[in-house]
């Protein structure tokens, strides 16, 4: 982990960006595969990506290769583009911002917008007397460091008169956070689903800013290793896979059903769940907008306002056009 970035840890943190990494299940990297094939090295979460993929068909006569590699939220995935161990993936909001502070060697090369559903939640237990954000002065929440969580609790904060400093947030990954959560040792949750429609349906856990659109920027990226993007055929490679995504997003639009059964096949979820997640999910796959830029460059605004980044970073100068129409 960048020395930059710890600087902005706060609380009693169990869980880093360090820690992160070492969750990551990395698979070895390779230039080609047994049979000839080249390989294109695309990093997950528990995101479903795979899963849309396969079942709408876009794996179907590749010209490469797909190497998985599995980690726990964002933040490691930039970290591992910038070691050139994945070419391209899809994160939240907030880790290009914390990449781009750290001086990570990627671009975000797609928009991933959810069509007028917020990407994050702050939850609290059934039985909780915090019935508002603002309640939450003085609490304990658990967010994992870095991502679009993060993000979602700095504006929510900000959106209710509140900071970091009038909290206290506890740095954990997002296994580390449910149990945390189930266990009634933090106040609150920030997570992101399938993990919010998950809790709210198995723990009856109520969502703090459902009706807050503020709090959220709707959006999520595809992004890239440079020295991929910088390589002829992987970057032609990259620009076929995001292309295939967002065909897949589109048929998962439209059979969701289908979607999450395979999604839950996938990550060992409740199928129950990814099935209400898969059918409330409308993904488009774009090109970076002006907009985006600028709704991300206020973000990342803020976390330096707060401190959780070294300093002001230009979000434009990690933007790369041209690999999608």
């Amino acid at each position: 982990m960048s020395r930059h970035l710890r600087r902005g840890l706060r609380g009693t943190a169990t869980a880093s960006l360090a820690g992160l990494l070492l969750a990551a299940a990395l698979t070895g990297c390779s230039a080609d595969a047994e049979d000839g094939k080249p390989v294109l090295r695309v990093g997950v979460q528990k995101d479903g990506v795979r899963s849309v993929l396969t079942a709408s068909g876009q794996l179907e006569d590749l010209p490469y290769e797909i190497e998985w590699s599995e980690f726990t939220a964002g933040p490691p995935i930039i970290e591992a583009a910038a070691a050139d161990q994945i070419d391209v993936a899809w994160v939240g909001a907030a880790p290009p911002i914390v990449g781009a502070a750290s001086g990570a060697e990627f671009k975000i090369i797609a928009t991933v917008a959810e069509k007028d559903r917020k990407q994050d939640s702050i939850l609290v237990p059934a039985d909780s007397d915090i019935t508002s954000v603002a309640d939450l002065k003085g609490k304990t929440i658990a967010v994992s460091k870095g991502t679009s969580g993060h993000g979602h609790l700095l504006m929510a904060l900000e959106a209710n008169g509140l900071t970091l400093d009038d909290v206290e947030p506890q740095y954990l990954t997002p296994p580390d956070g449910q149990a945390a959560f189930q266990s009634g040792q933090v106040d609150a949750w920030v997570i992101w689903d399938p993990f919010v429609t998950q809790a709210v349906m198995e723990d009856g856990a109520v969502d703090l800013t459902i009706d807050q659109p503020e709090t959220d920027p709707y959006l999520q990226f595809e992004i890239a290793a440079t020295p991929s993007l910088e390589d002829e055929e992987t970057r032609e490679h990259i620009s076929d896979f995001v292309g295939r995504l967002r065909e897949a997003f589109v048929w998962a639009g439209e059979n969701p059903e289908q979607y999450g059964k395979g999604w839950a096949e996938e990550s060992g979820l409740s199928e129950e769940v990814l099935v209400a997640v898969a059918e409330k999910k409308k993904n488009e796959v774009r090109p970076v907008s002006d907009e985006d830029v600028a709704a991300i460059q206020k973000l990342a605004d803020l976390f330096a306002e707060a401190g959780e980044i070294p300093g002001e970073v230009d979000i434009a100068s990690v933007v790369e056009d041209g690999l999608i129409d």
